[in-house]
């Protein structure tokens, strides 16, 4: 609009020679218009800052070097691959009317890689704008796993019994394992609140799958039970395998087995637990977990505490030999792996709560972060941009 202002202000001679047949051009055009432009001057009123009154206008020179070459808007695209991108835009423009002599660097057609790159665009006649650059921003393929839907399976520590410092009057840590044994999943007055679902690790874990792979529908199905033995679960695997669908199976399951044996044994007794029964137990679930498609991740038990061990001795040699034998089926058809959660979260203070073996809320966010990481290393299949080396 300043442009066609201008114009209709300009002398009957310099507007013959724009119109003149023999320049006719498209270029000729553009370097007659701006010719005009650079020859004018444009009034613009400013106002005083005193008495808001307009002052005399003052005059601005048309700069048509900065201000009549426009570039392309910036282009965004994504490389799915993770490889560079051809991208090619159209031309630069001067009045809107395209212009085609000049040099780009880099020149349309171009591979881009991830990141951000400046094209610059040069006219070859200076008069014509001389210069223009815009951003070229190639971005990342999106995060993604080979498989999207996991169903963690096992008792208490997997439902989400947090092992705080709250118990019922006339409840110790001892008594926890077989009244939540007894009850079969059925609420327990003054214990059953301490399963809390939004912390345990199947939750938090699906917080942390959820924003990473923000492309895809991610679930992790909370299938534990309270108070459940192996051979329970070996029951009721199936059941769980149908209403969820997993790929992938995260498997908890023992400690209640060996509190069980460790209740029933004769007083005086501390000949070691035979861990054998609830391996055995392990094998026939992960068995009925590939029989239906998926495959499993084992874990190890976590550990528990000093003051556990010394009301119920014998829990850390039993905890130990199982977790021996867990860490011996990772050869196993249908187990994708096996998690040592005990490794990882032995010595750690604030792990374990007062009861002295469920999990604190920090515990199972650690617990969830340990899955989370062995998921990732498993099963992530984001393309990655090749590595280049430099010859020597």
């Amino acid at each position: 609009m300043a442009l066609v202002s201008q114009l209709r202000r300009s002398t009957p001679r310099q507007r013959a020679r724009c119109k003149s047949p023999a320049r006719a051009v498209r270029v000729r055009i553009l370097r007659c218009l701006i010719g005009l432009a650079s020859s004018l001057t444009l009034a613009v009123p400013v106002t005083s800052c005193s008495d808001n009154s307009p002052t005399q206008p003052t005059s601005i020179l048309t700069s048509p070097d900065t201000a009549l070459m426009l570039c392309p808007a910036s282009i965004q695209r994504q490389s799915v691959d993770a490889l560079p991108v051809q991208v090619t835009w159209p031309l630069p423009t001067v009045a809107g009317i395209p212009v085609d002599k000049g040099s780009y660097a880099p020149a349309p057609g171009t591979s881009f890689p991830i990141g951000t790159s400046t094209v610059t665009f040069t006219a070859d006649n200076p008069s014509l704008g001389g210069s223009c650059s815009f951003i070229i921003t190639i971005t990342p393929p999106d995060p993604k796993l080979l498989v999207s839907r996991f169903m963690a399976f096992g008792d208490s520590i997997t439902e989400g019994f947090v092992g705080n410092g709250f118990l019922p009057v006339g409840v110790s840590p001892r008594d926890i394992p077989a009244l939540l044994r007894a009850a079969k999943g059925r609420p327990i007055s003054g214990i059953s609140q301490a399963v809390q679902p939004l912390n345990s690790y199947p939750a938090q874990l699906q917080n942390l799958l959820t924003p990473t792979y923000h492309a895809q529908i991610i679930v992790v199905a909370n299938e534990g039970r309270s108070g459940e033995r192996a051979s329970e679960g070996a029951s009721r695997i199936v059941s769980s395998l149908l209403s969820t669908q997993p790929e992938v199976v995260m498997l908890f399951e023992g400690f209640n087995d060996i509190d069980a044996a460790l209740t029933d044994r004769p007083l005086g007794v501390t000949t070691p637990i035979d861990v054998s029964p609830i391996a055995d137990e392990l094998r026939s679930i992960v068995e009925r977990v590939q029989e239906q498609g998926a495959e499993v991740l084992l874990a190890t038990l976590t550990p528990v505490t000093s003051v556990r061990e010394q009301t119920d001795p014998g829990t850390q040699a039993a905890i130990t030999a199982l977790n021996s034998e867990i860490l011996g089926m990772g050869g196993l058809a249908g187990v994708a792996g096996v998690v040592d959660l005990h490794a990882m979260l032995d010595g750690i203070p604030g792990i374990i709560g007062s009861d002295g073996f469920h999990p604190t809320v920090a515990g199972y966010r650690r617990i969830a972060e340990i899955f989370f990481a062995d998921i990732v290393s498993r099963y992530d299949v984001t393309p990655r941009a090749p590595a280049f080396t430099t010859a020597r």
